[in-house]
């Protein structure tokens, strides 16, 4: 009996060895394979689009093909019309809403009189409806409706989906300044200031120009 159970116990040892001995050719054997794998990483940069305008303002008087010289503008009278051609580019890479406006100052003149003397139309008639006027306390200004839309050297738009789209970098803005006959002898002599401004603002995502918004940032 006691020889049986020995041999008993033997087998079971050798079982237990075997098997052990099984697990570890396993994991020595499995440590050598891997899985097939791969890794794709990507990066990019972006730069932030810029809006820059360059352009040049001309003046002519009563109809004048020669552009007014410093004796002339310094001489105006009652009932002349002063035609401000400015040519605009966008140099910048964004298209851009473009607004066009003037700014009268006089030392010796208020808003107001300014205001009742002075009138500005778009274009080289006084045909159509007249600028928007704002009068400040020593100042009046006029704006266009800041409407119209010029491509940049990277962003262009469609003429055939947002109307007033111009399709180009470039444009020639006209407008009609009236010295009005109404004008007293308060005018005279007076040396009244004229100032264009074109203001551009983004086209892309902003189907609505803010121009009271823009002129804030800008101003500040």
């Amino acid at each position: 009996m006691t020889t049986n159970t020995n041999d008993k116990k033997n087998k079971k040892k050798g079982l237990v060895i075997l098997l052990c001995l099984t697990l570890t050719i396993v994991l020595a054997v499995g440590a050598i394979f891997a899985f097939f794998s791969d890794v794709f990483t990507g990066s990019t940069a972006v730069t932030a689009g810029t809006l820059e305008l360059d352009g040049s303002a001309k003046f002519y008087i009563n109809g004048s093909s020669s552009e007014a010289t410093a004796p002339e503008l310094a001489c105006i009278n009652p009932g002349d019309k002063i035609k401000a051609v400015i040519s605009v580019e966008n140099v910048g890479s964004k298209s851009a809403w473009i607004q066009g406006s003037f700014s009268l100052s006089a030392a010796d003149l208020t808003g107001t009189q300014l205001g009742s003397a002075f009138t500005v139309y778009p274009g080289d008639t006084t045909s159509g409806s007249p600028l928007v006027m704002t009068t400040a306390a020593k100042s009046v200004s006029f704006a266009d409706a800041g409407e119209a839309i010029l491509d940049g050297t990277y962003e262009t738009e469609d003429s055939d989906e947002d109307e007033g789209a111009l399709e180009d970098t470039e444009t020639t803005m006209i407008y009609t300044i009236v010295f009005e006959s109404t004008a007293g002898n308060d005018y005279q002599g007076a040396e009244i200031s004229i100032g264009c401004v074109v203001k551009a603002l983004q086209f892309r995502n902003n189907p609505t120009p803010n121009w009271a918004t823009a002129v804030a940032l800008i101003a500040g």
